[in-house]
C-alpha cells in the first residue's frame, strides 16, 4: 500500500479559480431540492438522493462512503437537471481522497420527448485518476429513441472547451468533444438497468472515457436499492496512478 498523500494544488487553483463554480452548483442543487420537497404532486421537479458504500480499484484500493444525487426540472420544451456526487476514501492514516463530480446540463426539445440541444458543464476534482480537476463546457445535439415500451436509447454529441490540471502539471485548456450513449431498460415496473457510457475528448490527447452500469429496484414506496459499478480510464499517463478506475457501490435511495 502507498504511503503517500494527494498534492494539493495552488491557492488560485483550488480556490480563487474553482470556488466560486463549486459554490455555485451546491446553490443551485440546494434551491432545486428545497423547491422539489415543497412543491405539489403535479410539479415539474423531481429527484433522487441516495448514500450507500463503494469498494475502489485502481489507484486507491478501498472501501469507502458514496453518494448520488440529482434534482430534474420540466417545463413544456425545457429540461433541466444538476447531479451531484461524491466519493470518499480512506484506505491509511496516510492516503485519503475525495472524488466530487458536480453536473448540470440544460436541455431544449425540438419536439416532445425526441431531439434535442443541450448545454452541458461538469467539473470534477477527481484525485483518484490523477487530476486536480476537470471543467468541461460542452454545447450539442442529442436524440432520445424509443427501442420499444420498456427500452430507451439517448445519443448525445457536442463540442466546446475542457480546462484541467493533472498532479503534479500546470493547468490547461484545450477544445474538446463529447460523446454519450445512454440505455435504460424497465425490467419490471419496480426495477430499471441503465448503462450510460461517456468519451470527452481533448486536443491534448488526455481523453477520459467513463462507463456507469446501474441496476435499481424499488423497496418500498419512495424507497430503492440501487447497485452500480463506475469504471473510469484516462489516456493521459501519470506516474504512481492508475488509468483505470472502478467504483462498485451499492447505494440506499430516496425519490422525490
Amino acid at each position: 500500500m502507498r504511503s503517500w498523500t494527494i498534492p494539493r494544488a495552488s491557492p488560485c487553483h483550488d480556490y480563487r479559480c474553482h470556488m466560486k463554480l463549486v459554490l455555485a452548483f451546491a446553490f443551485m442543487t440546494l434551491m432545486e431540492s428545497s423547491t422539489c420537497v415543497l412543491a405539489k404532486t403535479t410539479s415539474p421537479w423531481s429527484g433522487r438522493a441516495s448514500l450507500g458504500f463503494s469498494n475502489t480499484t485502481g489507484t486507491f484500493p478501498s472501501l469507502n462512503l458514496n453518494s448520488k444525487d440529482w434534482v430534474r426540472w420540466k417545463s413544456r420544451h425545457w429540461q433541466n437537471r444538476a447531479h451531484v456526487s461524491y466519493n470518499y476514501t480512506a484506505a491509511s492514516t496516510a492516503i485519503y481522497a475525495n472524488r466530487l463530480v458536480l453536473e448540470n446540463q440544460s436541455r431544449y426539445f425540438f419536439r416532445p420527448t425526441a431531439r434535442y440541444g443541450f448545454v452541458n458543464i461538469r467539473y470534477d476534482r477527481n484525485p483518484f485518476d490523477g487530476y486536480f480537476y476537470h471543467l468541461s463546457e460542452i454545447l450539442g445535439e442529442g436524440d432520445v429513441i424509443h427501442l420499444n415500451k420498456a427500452m430507451t436509447l439517448n445519443v448525445q454529441g457536442g463540442i466546446g472547451a475542457l480546462e484541467d490540471q493533472p498532479i503534479g502539471q500546470k493547468a490547461q485548456t484545450n477544445p474538446a468533444a463529447r460523446l454519450a450513449i445512454g440505455y435504460q431498460w424497465h425490467l419490471t415496473p419496480h426495477a430499471t438497468f441503465g448503462e450510460a457510457v461517456t468519451a470527452l475528448l481533448s486536443t491534448a490527447n488526455n481523453n477520459t472515457y467513463e462507463s456507469v452500469t446501474n441496476l435499481r429496484t424499488r423497496l418500498y414506496g419512495p424507497l430503492a436499492l440501487q447497485f452500480s459499478y463506475t469504471a473510469t480510464y484516462n489516456e493521459l499517463y501519470l506516474p504512481n496512478y492508475a488509468k483505470l478506475n472502478t467504483i462498485t457501490a451499492v447505494n440506499l435511495v430516496y425519490n422525490f
